[in-house]
């Protein structure tokens, strides 16, 4: 029989061995911010419409489809060539592209039956960033 000092540890070891086999809760994804930085750029850039650049477009069936991490990574690498396009981008997109990047990370998906970025339909400047903020707003309503 263990006593004293050796005891506890061993407790202690055990307990923490048994709580890191415990399922942990899934994270709670709320992108309000990223969402409004959003929203900023489709309101108050008026060259919006003149950029002549086409960006490949998830939808929020994309991301309900058991995509989410892809959909959010495609968005990131969209953003990303929306920016470096685009000279005149307010705060240079509120680094957008990492936020969106590190929010694709957070997500839980398989990857086996979701789509490559290049499958996706190309959309215009605009058409591309108010679909990117619809699907925030559809995860806004689902997590937030």
């Amino acid at each position: 029989m263990l006593r004293g000092s050796l005891a506890l540890v061993s407790v202690h070891l055990c307990f923490f061995c048994l709580s890191a086999l415990m399922p942990q809760p899934a994270t709670k994804v709320c992108t309000k911010d990223i969402m409004n930085n959003v929203q900023f750029l489709i309101n108050n850039t008026s060259d919006l419409k003149l950029l002549d650049c086409r960006l490949y477009t998830p939808t929020i069936s994309d991301y309900q489809q058991k995509c989410p991490s892809s959909t959010m990574k495609c968005f990131a690498d969209e953003v990303k060539v929306l920016i470096e396009e685009w000279e005149t981008v307010p705060y240079r997109g509120f680094r957008l592209n990492i936020k969106l990047e590190k929010l694709a990370k957070s997500l839980n998906q398989t990857e086996s039956e979701c789509l490559q970025c290049e499958f996706f339909k190309e959309q215009k400047a605009e058409k591309f960033l108010n679909d990117l903020h619809s699907t925030l707003q559809s995860m806004n309503s689902q997590h937030c």
